[in-house]
């Protein structure tokens, strides 16, 4: 037997009272003479020695009922035998997006939820683990609340992060012996990752979902269809019958149009709409499905292009660049530097240092300027080129000039999978009409190669918005501005040098958005969309303010970008589709884990393994046992 509080049994110095009282209280006989003395004595004898018993059974009734009293109130206990070593538990709640599937009249996560608190006692503690969140050492009254209003959560844990987790949770004795109870529907486990963990005893409540046919928007994209059109191609996957299904776009809260699905080339599900180029659009792209709700939503913004600023420096013929960057994109300038207004340098997005011989001081330190607030640059070298007025300027991007070479070299190499050409290629060309160049320099650094001469050497090499030419483009040595790699290869360099934002970001996901605004020094853009807004991280340049995404936002939505109150443009952000993905696939519970059909089970275990038999009551009858004893003594012995 043990004890909870064996510090009471202090109490037990009470039982001195009983055994004073009984010691103190000596009754005085006084003596009487009579005639027959014999028959008197032996009366007294008889009464004496029954009043003698009876005080030492009293004495023995009010001992035992103290004893009994002060053992009760130390709380006594009995525990089984396989209780030596404390258990240590954390219950882990899958409450990703999956757990949105549905199971009789709710879905996997109320359901399992319910289990928790149906079958936990109110005082049993544990710790508790969600796919965003994390409680040490609860009780399960504790958590009534939370588990009521618990959400689903875009995250997606991998083994080892649960692993990682749980285990920080766990008490830090060896001793104690660690299970982690695992409420989930296991989609997208993958059981190889947990053969090797020792870290606890798993035990696993798997939950089936009635269906797992889903239909999912998987993902957008924009082809333009003509000058004035753009088509929005709309993919999407399902395990359901489709032929009746249709995909709504809103542009806010209006409905602007409605599709149905059709197969695409590739066996792919997609749905098209076709809109105005200059549309700005805060779109929601919708399909009705009954499952995995999260994934019928899709949310695409759009917003009015601004023209691109481009300034060709240099006396070399630029007719060719007006050609590639045209009006309806571009704002082109040309300016000899002779003739060239400083002042406009700062306005531009894209700069070409167009075959100038040398590059000044006065020259190189503004466009050193230019590019450090995060403007576009490409330097195209001249026939006669000082090399060393051009390095003084590129050593500082890391790069450089080497010795002219006069020998002819043919361009036949394409990087694809540089940004610059991505999306530019529907498939990698081998073959094609090979331009060359008569002259042309080595080029030094670390620029990453974007188009390639025959002999390995970079013709364009470039790096974080900086283009470097090894050749000059003038028709006397290259022919490369008659080949039909010049436009998209300067097209897209002009584009990217304000990239239009995104269809959309994935949440959790890095990502950067341009706006064409200067901010002051003290003000700030806020992202903001009903019942959420928040201030991300921002960088302010001359020409522009790049806002950076990574932990927020947390909420799917079209967000507005505000400003004084009034708002720039929309961005938005979509939820990973990880979970789509699975959901069709079987769910596979490791084999290492110990599965139950329910908790009710998992608990009525754990209880017979801890069982404590609790005594205080069975001592709390003895005292009043003792104290029946007591009075029947008082009332029938004399």
């Amino acid at each position: 037997m043990q004890l909870q509080y064996p510090e009471l049994l202090w109490g037990l110095l009470l039982l001195i009272l009983p055994i004073l009282v009984h010691l103190l209280r000596l009754r005085r006989y006084r003596k009487t003479p009579f005639t027959n003395v014999k028959v008197l004595q032996r009366i007294f004898s008889e009464s004496n020695r029954s009043s003698q018993l009876k005080k030492w059974l009293l004495l023995l009734a009010r001992l035992g009922l103290i004893s009994a009293l002060v053992i009760s109130f130390c709380k006594p206990f009995i525990t089984s035998d396989n209780t030596d070593n404390k258990k240590d538990i954390v219950v882990y709640l899958d409450n990703s997006f999956s757990m949105q599937a549905r199971w009789k009249n709710s879905n996997l996560l109320e359901h399992s939820a319910q289990e928790i608190l149906q079958n936990f006692p109110e005082d049993f503690r544990f710790s508790f683990l969600t796919q965003s969140e994390s409680f040490t050492q609860v009780r399960t009254k504790e958590l009534q609340q939370k588990l009521l209003n618990l959400e689903f959560s875009p995250a997606t844990l991998t083994a080892e992060e649960i692993q990682l987790r749980s285990s920080a949770l766990f008490s830090s004795p060896d001793s104690t012996e660690r299970e982690l109870w695992v409420f989930s529907d296991f989609t997208g486990w993958k059981p190889q990752a947990w053969e090797e963990w020792n870290g606890a005893r798993v035990k696993a409540l798997p939950i089936e979902a009635e269906t797992r046919q889903n239909i999912s928007i998987d993902s957008a994209f924009l082809e333009r269809s003509g000058t004035e059109t753009l088509d929005l191609i709309v993919l999407l996957t399902s395990d359901a019958d489709m032929e009746r299904s249709a995909v709504s776009l809103y542009n806010r809260e209006v409905l602007i149009a409605k599709t149905g699905v059709e197969q695409g080339a590739g066996g792919d599900l997609e749905a098209q709409f076709t809109i105005p180029a200059d549309t700005e659009l805060a779109g929601t792209l919708q399909v009705s499905d009954s499952d995995l709700f999260y994934d019928n939503t899709l949310y695409v913004s759009l917003s009015k292009p601004g023209k691109i600023r481009v300034l060709s420096i240099g006396a070399a013929p630029a007719d060719y660049l007006s050609r590639i960057f045209t009006s309806d994109t571009f704002t082109f300038l040309q300016s000899s530097l002779r003739e060239l207004d400083y002042s406009i340098l700062e306005q531009q997005h894209l700069i070409i240092l167009n075959e100038l011989e040398t590059l000044p001081t006065s020259l190189s330190s503004p466009v050193l300027d230019f590019v450090e607030q995060g403007g576009s640059l490409i330097v195209i070298p001249s026939e006669n080129t000082q090399i060393s007025s051009y390095n003084q300027f590129l050593n500082g991007f890391g790069s450089g000039l080497e010795q002219r070479s006069d020998s002819d070299n043919l361009i036949t190499s394409i990087n694809f999978e540089h940004p610059v050409f991505q999306d530019v290629f529907e498939k990698q060309i081998q073959n094609f009409e090979y331009p060359k160049a008569r002259i042309h320099y080595g080029l030094q650094g670390a620029f990453q190669q974007i188009i390639g001469f025959q002999d390995g050497s970079p013709f364009l090499a470039g790096r974080d918005g900086i283009y470097l030419f090894a050749a000059p483009l003038s028709g006397v040595n290259s022919n490369f501005r008659k080949s039909p790699l010049i436009v998209p290869t300067l097209y897209s360099i002009g584009r990217g040098s304000l990239p239009r934002a995104d269809l959309y970001f994935q949440i959790g996901q890095k990502a950067v958005v341009d706006l064409e605004i200067s901010l002051q020094e003290d003000e700030i853009l806020k992202l903001q969309t009903p019942g959420y807004d928040f201030i991300p991280l921002q960088q302010s340049f001359s020409r522009k303010t790049r806002l950076y995404f990574g932990p927020e936002p947390a909420v799917s939505g079209n967000y507005e970008i505000d400003y004084r109150g009034d708002t720039l443009q929309y961005v938005s952000f979509n939820y990973p589709r990880l979970e789509s993905i699975q959901a069709s696939t079987p769910s596979v519970v490791p084999s290492t884990f110990e599965t139950y059909s329910d908790a009710s089970s998992l608990i009525a275990e754990y209880q017979n393994t801890t069982r404590v038999t609790l005594l205080w009551k069975w001592f709390v009858i003895l005292a009043v046992l003792f104290l029946m004893a007591e009075m029947i003594l008082q009332k029938t012995m004399r």
